[in-house]
């Protein structure tokens, strides 16, 4: 919870990766209270105020899975929000006049972005932010099971992964009243 509350703070698209990571952390404790407090609290040291708070925020996003339905798949409603906000404010800087080198970074990953959307099934639904968190966190998961990575795979997460830590960077600024669009 510590960590979801500074990664918001600083960096938007690692909070998103990171929740990702914390629903799919819910999921494989198969959504059981006892598992989660054994296997993801108790790794964490702090206060007992701190501990309780942990536990509260954990159970808390276990039980909002379970009403939205998202046991097997799928993104909590507030992560989906702020996933399309996000997406909105990409677009405001790609048709900015301010901000060149992100519609650069844009368009040097516009093939990748669409190519992977094709083969996420051609959802056009899915938004560009959405296709390059997808890709970087099955990166993540590629990388956990030790699984090989071409070298021109590696080029394509790279850019994604520059564009997001761009859009993250302006995001910050313009959420601290920095920058308008």
């Amino acid at each position: 919870m510590f960590v979801a509350k500074e990664k918001r703070n600083t960096n938007i698209a690692e909070y998103l990766l990171y929740m990702w990571q914390i629903e799919d952390l819910i999921r494989a404790q198969d959504f059981n209270i006892d598992r989660i407090d054994n296997d993801l609290v108790q790794q964490y040291q702090g206060t007992p105020e701190q501990i309780e708070e942990i536990r509260q925020w954990y159970h808390g996003l276990a039980e909002s899975m379970l009403i939205e339905g998202i046991k097997k798949t799928g993104h909590l409603q507030f992560m989906i929000t702020l996933m399309d906000d996000v997406n909105n404010f990409h677009f405001r800087l790609i048709d900015s006049s301010l901000h060149s080198k992100y519609q650069n970074l844009y368009m040097s990953s516009i093939h990748d972005i669409s190519e992977l959307r094709k083969k996420m099934g051609d959802k056009e639904q899915i938004s560009d932010v959405e296709v390059c968190l997808t890709a970087l966190y099955g990166l993540l998961l590629m990388r956990l099971k030790k699984r090989t990575i071409s070298e021109e795979t590696e080029n394509v997460f790279k850019g994604f992964s520059e564009l997001l830590a761009e859009l993250s960077r302006f995001y910050k600024k313009y959420e601290e009243g920095e920058i308008e669009l």
